[in-house]
């Protein structure tokens, strides 16, 4: 079986770039990080990361080992918080999809409130990039997904969008770099700090670069907004963020703003999809947690 700590170590990796900043935030030196990676790569036949890359960059399997150990450790989390009474045998069970852009928020708050309104039955949460869970919905694998869809990208006709709020996407950039990009293409010239493939903000972003036919160029790929923004704080590129996320992040960041490029007019919409008319109750219930947690503001303002 694999190791807690050695998971634990390569998710601070891949959401640090850094094996030399995971060594310092877990205490220990780096070749027991590096041993840690290695003892999941061996017990899974395969390479997690792509060595000849700077900063780290995942391969397919580390994609997937990542998503699925970060919800591992979300699951071990929330072991914390439970009361040592016994569950009921026959519990059902509805399975939801958060991306990763908002588990770090949701995640907790979400069991809280399905524990509390629904005591007979008990969700199971499943993180990863929007795009991932809307194909997972589609499967039959998740009941139903939170997305953040931009506004340029259009889901297949078998799947049905509950529309909860729409919320703006910014470009960010360091206060003295903000009047050098006025346009997307000025933009582009100076590059990106970015997720990796299959996030739906970096597909939105490529189909309007594509449109002035100007190439995406991925300065830095880093998991986390925070990371992002320190990255970008670093001169590394540009970044793009749902507006709220920057606006949380702004107060410890005065030196970032946002770029008021005249040719860039993304906006998400922000809901539940589905692919199964009997989980509208479902759908309804997660549906008014959002709009209490995203967009209570909107509506008393």
């Amino acid at each position: 079986m694999l190791e807690i700590k050695d998971l634990e170590t390569f998710i601070y990796a891949v959401e640090n770039s850094s094996l030399t900043v995971t060594s310092e935030q877990l205490g220990v030196d780096q070749s027991t990080v590096t041993k840690r990676i290695n003892n999941i790569e061996q017990k899974l036949k395969g390479k997690l990361f792509n060595r000849k890359s700077r900063p780290l960059q995942l391969t397919q399997l580390g994609e997937k080992v990542y998503f699925k150990g970060r919800y591992i450790l979300e699951q071990m989390q929330q072991l914390e918080h439970f009361s040592l009474e016994e569950e009921v045998s026959f519990q059902e069970k509805i399975k939801l999809g958060i991306p990763v852009t908002l588990v770090d928020d949701l995640c907790e708050y979400v069991y809280k409130k399905y524990k509390h309104d629904h005591y007979l039955t008990k969700v199971e949460i499943q993180s990863g990039w929007g795009r991932s869970l809307i194909q997972q919905v589609a499967a039959g694998e998740l009941a139903l997904a939170i997305v953040m869809i931009p506004s340029n990208i259009h889901l297949a006709n078998d799947l049905l969008f509950m529309n909860i709020g729409t919320l703006p996407l910014v470009i960010v950039s360091v206060k003295s770099g903000v009047n050098e990009h006025s346009s997307l293409e000025r933009c582009s010239k100076k590059g990106w700090v970015i997720h990796p493939e299959g996030c739906c903000f970096r597909e939105s972003l490529n189909k309007k670069l594509n449109e002035q036919s100007l190439r995406l160029y991925a300065n830095k790929e880093i998991f986390g907004v925070e990371a992002q923004l320190n990255s970008i704080l670093n001169g590394d590129g540009l970044g793009i963020f749902p507006k709220p996320f920057f606006d949380q992040h702004a107060i410890f960041n005065p030196d970032l703003e946002i770029v008021a490029v005249n040719d860039f007019n993304i906006s998400l919409n922000v809901g539940i999809i589905y692919a199964d008319q009997s989980y509208l109750e479902e759908v309804n219930y997660f549906a008014r947690i959002l709009k209490a947690r995203y967009f209570s503001k909107q509506e008393s303002s």
